[in-house]
């Protein structure tokens, strides 16, 4: 009995020394280490405003504080750094990726450029800022409705911005006048073409950028592109609203709600697929005492307004999995849509 009861304690030791060992591991993880945070934008936009707050406040709960560095890499609605990111990023937790609703977008609009999967990633969490306000100039709005006016210019970095898609729909089902140009490097610069009257319907989830333009007279908000007014902005109708029995049913309904979708994940944070999940277990435990933080709520406020709310990893994972399940009915809807209004399909044409 005595050389059973021995064995027993000997094997419970074993044990605790092996979680002891575990834990510690886990600890030293990222002791002296350095995180690298690709950003799918250029500097000043909400995406890299979202990747900053992160990078700043995310590796004070990380066990062995490890130093961050963000690394902007703008292109093609997210194409450009996610395909690096599949291809490149080690799943070792040093390489995360801050991305926005964009990219999902762009996958689900696919093409020979696309080559990752975003439900494949590992994500650590999403902050949703209460969904992208469109905006028209003053001296615009009238022609917005006048068919026989000179269009309503629409300015977006890449045409493919979930709140482009208001833009598209109002213009086939409410009669908007509109027409598009896209290029522009990054928020900066459509802000300031939206304040010298290059372009003059614009749309963004940023509660200071919104007012600072309402502010100076520029903009009246016209339409907010989720399903749910905001808080902060309460008398801003949704496009459904807006739309009334004007919405469109069956396919035309899909189309627009898988190109809108993605905006209800907003900006996220994921790791490489792959990661291992005692690590994930690491990360998703300090984004979670990230955004419990006084601190860090603060800052978000002030940077995002008051409407804005987070989600953990896994609830980002399956939203994820949602926005991006389209028919290829739904696909081919979208692909003609964006055909018919002069917008990017995805599509290489045919020499």
């Amino acid at each position: 009995m005595e050389r059973y009861r021995a064995t027993i304690f000997a094997s419970a030791l074993v044990g605790l020394t092996l979680c002891a060992a575990a834990a510690t591991a886990a600890d030293n993880h990222y002791e002296g280490k350095t995180i690298r945070v690709l950003v799918s934008s250029s500097p000043g936009g909400g995406t890299d405003t979202t990747a900053r707050l992160v990078s700043r406040f995310l590796p004070k709960f990380i066990p062995g504080n490890p130093k961050t560095i963000v690394q902007n890499m703008p292109g093609g609605g997210g194409t450009v750094v996610n395909n690096y990111f599949t291809r490149r990023a080690k799943p070792d937790g040093l390489t995360l990726l801050q991305d926005s609703s964009s990219a999902l977008s762009t996958y689900v609009r696919g093409g020979k450029r696309v080559r990752y999967n975003p439900r494949e990633y590992a994500y650590l969490g999403s902050i949703m800022r209460g969904g992208s306000i469109l905006m028209v100039r003053k001296d615009a709005r009238k022609r917005l409705t006048d068919p026989k006016a000179k269009p309503v210019v629409v300015g977006d970095s890449d045409g493919i911005r979930t709140w482009v898609a208001m833009t598209v729909w109002g213009s086939k089902y409410l009669g908007w006048n509109n027409r598009w140009i896209f290029g522009y490097a990054g928020t900066g610069e459509m802000v300031l073409a939206l304040r010298q009257g290059e372009i003059e319907m614009w749309g963004t989830a940023n509660a200071k950028l919104i007012r600072d333009l309402q502010r100076d007279g520029v903009v009246d908000p016209l339409v907010l592109l989720t399903d749910e007014r905001r808080r902060d902005f309460p008398d801003i109708p949704t496009f459904e609203e807006l739309l009334g029995d004007k919405k469109p049913a069956g396919i035309s309904w899909q189309a627009y709600k898988v190109w809108a979708g993605p905006s209800d994940v907003d900006k996220y944070v994921l790791a490489p697929k792959g990661t291992p999940d005692n690590v994930m277990k690491i990360l998703r435990g300090a984004w979670g005492r990230m955004v419990e933080d006084p601190k860090f709520k603060a800052e978000a406020t002030k940077f995002f307004g008051e409407a804005w709310r987070t989600r953990d990893g896994p609830a980002t994972a399956k939203l994820v999995l949602e926005v991006t399940d389209a028919s290829k009915e739904v696909k081919d809807f979208l692909f003609n849509i964006r055909k018919e209004h002069g917008l990017p399909t995805g599509k290489k044409k045919k020499k």
